[in-house]
């Protein structure tokens, strides 16, 4: 019997409204209080309210419920519900929908993980309490009594009394969810999986560029597998087997044209500089990466096309959902934007004070999207960025023998917001006489430029002062090394003389960039310095990851040893290693 209150707390009045809405964050986001969960599968939701009967016996309710096969789920418990006097509704729940007693029932028939807790419960909001209540009989579980009472009471009420958390944009969290447009979070998975062991491994072990591989080359893996996902909803929509065709504005190092195209897609990627990357990529399938400065205008449109991917397209992100309205009627969009920017190449000027630059860009965005006649789709990825939202734009609001007349409302758009008088549209000039697109050749201001010997003597001087403060980890204590304090970047700039700092001034980043680029030496984090304390090799390869990686074809395998420990040179303690356990050599 449904019997056992595990936990209760006192809510606000008002509050009483959010349960759903925080009930919302817990089924379709449930990751944000389970990190060890990719997505979870919610056979069916049935929205409902009291009916006639004023007595509804909730205990006959979950137990029946309990007992469903989840192929028929939804069904049989309309019947269920029917049958102990509940109305059943025909749209999602709400808060207008509910009378005085709101409740969430979870079934908990897989014992299999323990991610979740291991029998039926029940979420209910009633007389201004939280409850969550369970069988007598369960109780004996003390894990998942735990878990309800410490973490899922606990992040119910947090969600309910603070009107529920809102994203960048100022929507609810609970209305926009990861991978909402993917119908199947398991295929998607499995998808992401395959993905990684086919490209993942390969790139990160050739990756020749100075960005981080383990964050680039797994995000466009997930965003190739979101992509092929949607693609191929797309095609069964269209009952079509024919495979979309796609150009990458902006591509980049060119991983999404590469594996994009591997997996069948026609497509290329244009970029206003070739990367080393592009040399890498295998003879087959042959890898159309082009080397083009766009500017928006007729020469800049592709009839032929499916879809325009925009993925960090930086000042060309508000011109993806353009370029895709004029290329055809049937031409669709994805945009996943990172730098705001306007039409005429200017930085974006946030408009909403209430929202953050990002995410009224992003608002932006959406509105430049719709103006081009799209009906927008907001969209998390699962990706390592805080920069995850993207836009898709599939299906037009406007038909197709409108699409001339459509055109001058885009046009009149874009001279509005270029702040131009009006926006040519012959094919030798731009939709945006401002507009300037980037140099091909990037300017390097990154601390590399600076004479050698600035450096070595700033290096110098912010080693002493970590040495000054003198801490002895627990691990060398045999050795007596001394690994230095922590001081801020702020303390640090006061000890280096003017005339070095005066050589940083030009530079992005300045000392902390200088710092980072020694990274070898020094630990930046959070405004702090700290010397890096030596790792071992065997720290720092895990053995099963060596042997993945020696099957992939043309493998080579990584020397540690290609450079001088700087500690071994440097140091008055020399390196708290042995050279066998070093990751660098300790020969000059």
């Amino acid at each position: 019997m449904f019997d056992h209150t595990i936990a209760e707390g006192g809510i606000k009045k008002d509050c009483e409204a959010n349960f759903w809405k925080a009930t919302d964050i817990y089924l379709f986001k449930t990751h944000v209080i389970n990190k060890k969960l990719f997505g979870v599968k919610n056979v069916a939701i049935v929205p409902f309210t009291k009916g006639t009967s004023s007595v509804i016996s909730w205990h006959n309710i979950l137990d029946e419920i309990r007992e469903i096969n989840p192929d028929s789920f939804e069904d049989k418990t309309r019947t269920v519900l029917a049958n102990q006097g509940c109305k059943i509704e025909d749209v999602k729940a709400t808060s207008s929908s509910i009378d005085h007693l709101s409740q969430y029932d979870h079934d908990g028939k897989d014992k299999v993980t323990s991610l979740f807790p291991t029998f039926p419960f029940s979420l209910e909001v009633s007389q201004e309490k939280l409850s969550i209540r369970c069988r007598s009989s369960d109780t004996t579980d003390e894990r998942s009594i735990y878990w309800l009472r410490e973490v899922l009471l606990e992040r119910m009420q947090k969600w309910m009394e603070s009107s529920i958390p809102t994203n960048s944009t100022g929507t609810s969290t609970a209305s926009i969810r990861s991978l909402a447009l993917v119908d199947n979070l398991e295929e998607y998975n499995c998808l992401f999986n395959e993905l990684k062991q086919k490209y993942g491994l390969s790139m990160v072990s050739i990756w020749p560029e100075c960005t981080d591989p383990q964050k680039f080359v797994f995000e466009d893996i997930a965003i190739a597998a979101y992509l092929l996902m949607i693609w191929k909803k797309e095609r069964i929509v269209n009952q079509t087997d024919k495979l979309q065709s796609f150009v990458d504005i902006g591509c980049g190092n060119g991983l999404l044209v590469y594996i994009l195209a591997s997996e069948g897609h026609r497509g290329y990627g244009i970029d206003l500089r070739k990367r080393k990357l592009w040399d890498l990529y295998p003879a087959k399938p042959k890898i159309d990466l082009r080397v083009e400065t766009i500017v928006p205008s007729n020469a800049s449109l592709f009839p032929a096309i499916d879809w325009i991917i925009g993925n960090h397209s930086d000042e060309l992100s508000p011109w993806i959902p353009v370029i895709a309205a004029r290329s055809s009627y049937t031409c669709r969009f994805f945009l996943l934007p990172c730098c705001a920017y306007e039409f005429d190449g200017r930085k974006y000027q946030r408009q909403n004070g209430s929202l953050s630059q990002y995410g009224d860009f992003l608002n932006y965005a959406t509105e430049i999207a719709r103006v081009c006649g799209f009906h927008v789709e907001m969209d998390r990825l699962r990706i390592p960025s805080t920069k995850r939202t993207c836009l898709v734009g599939i299906k037009r609001i406007y038909p197709e023998a409108e699409y001339e007349r459509h055109d001058d409302k885009i046009k009149a758009f874009i001279s509005e917001r270029s702040k131009e008088d009006k926006v040519n549209d012959t094919p030798e000039n731009s939709w945006s006489t401002n507009f300037k697109p980037r140099e091909s050749v990037e300017k390097v201001r990154n601390c590399t430029k600076i004479d050698r010997s600035v450096v070595e003597k700033i290096v110098s001087i912010v080693f002493e002062e970590l040495l000054a403060k003198r801490r002895i980890p627990a691990e060398f204590t045999a050795c007596n090394w001394n690994a230095g304090g922590t001081i801020t970047l702020e303390a640090l700039v006061k000890a280096i003389p003017q005339e070095y700092l005066a050589a940083l001034k030009a530079e992005c980043g300045g000392l902390q960039t200088l710092l980072r680029n020694n990274h070898q030496i020094f630990r930046v984090e959070k405004g702090s310095v700290q010397l890096r304390i030596p790792t071992k090799v065997t720290d720092t390869l895990d053995e099963a990851l060596v042997r993945k990686m020696k099957k992939v074809k043309n493998f080579k395998p990584i020397n540690f040893k290609q450079r001088v420990c700087w500690f071994f040179i440097n140091h008055p303690d020399g390196c708290p290693l042995m050279e066998n356990e070093c990751k660098f050599s300790h020969s000059s």
